[in-house]
């Protein structure tokens, strides 16, 4: 089972759609159309994500996962987006 499998997809879909029962729930974002920088998705699955009032709705995975695996996620989540137009 890989990184994103294992931690991601329940809330973001195994096609990063976000349309899963949970993802519904904490209103997870679409991957597909994720415009994020690797550092700004690194620093979401290191630190995790919270709404203004500090309500968590993406847990920290950081101290859970090695930067390999880090590295390995940030791959995947580029993977769901539409490739550029020219």
């Amino acid at each position: 089972m890989g990184v994103f499998e294992k931690n991601c997809a329940s809330c973001h879909g195994m096609d990063g759609s976000a349309r899963t029962p949970q993802g519904r729930k904490v209103k997870a974002h679409d991957l597909r159309e994720s415009k994020f920088t690797d550092a700004e998705i690194e620093r979401q699955i290191r630190e995790g994500s919270k709404t203004k009032s500090g309500t968590s709705v993406m847990p920290a995975f950081g101290k859970d996962l090695t930067d390999d695996q880090i590295q390995e996620a940030i791959r995947t989540v580029r993977s769901f987006r539409a490739p550029e137009k020219k």
